[in-house]
């Protein structure tokens, strides 16, 4: 997330967000529907795995690789799809939920091997899932906006 520049005797750990950076994140979250929330729960995943993705990439060239950032990042988007699971909503549609708490199950378990085997690869592969969950989620709450007459659509 590089949304501001960088100040003098800020640190250069990437994973480290400014003050200006937290409130800005914090109104974003705090002004969003719940249907928006899922949205940048999708987006800030798949921002920590293609993080993650460049860390593999440098430390693969470094002579002697230092892992910590990547699994931090591997860290961070297994902690999201933590959070997409609890968000689930088992009363509505319990098979649907299942399912999808399944999938997220498979993702985590997937991540977690990405970080020990240092594989693009599955990084790739659960990026495309996750991707097309977010583009699912969006055409839905696109569709939802269409239906109340409102502008329930967001850009992600």
């Amino acid at each position: 997330m590089h949304m501001l520049k960088k100040k003098t005797g800020q640190t250069n750990n990437p994973n480290q967000l400014t003050p200006q950076q937290k409130k800005f994140i914090k109104n974003m979250v705090d002004s969003a529907s719940p249907e928006q929330l899922i949205l940048l729960l999708y987006n800030g995943c798949l921002q920590w795995l293609s993080m993650g993705k460049k860390e593999l990439e440098k430390n693969k060239q470094e002579k002697i690789p230092n892992w910590t950032n990547f699994s931090h990042q591997m860290k961070m988007s297994v902690s999201i799809i933590e959070h997409l699971q609890d968000s689930l909503n088992h009363e509505v549609n319990k098979d649907f939920a299942e399912q999808l708490f399944n999938l997220y199950e498979y993702l985590k378990s997937n991540l977690m091997k990405a970080n020990i085997e240092k594989s693009d690869e599955k990084i790739d592969f659960c990026m495309k899932i996750i991707s097309d969950l977010k583009n699912g989620w969006q055409e839905g709450i696109n569709k939802l906006g269409e239906k109340s007459g409102g502008s329930a659509s967001t850009s992600a």
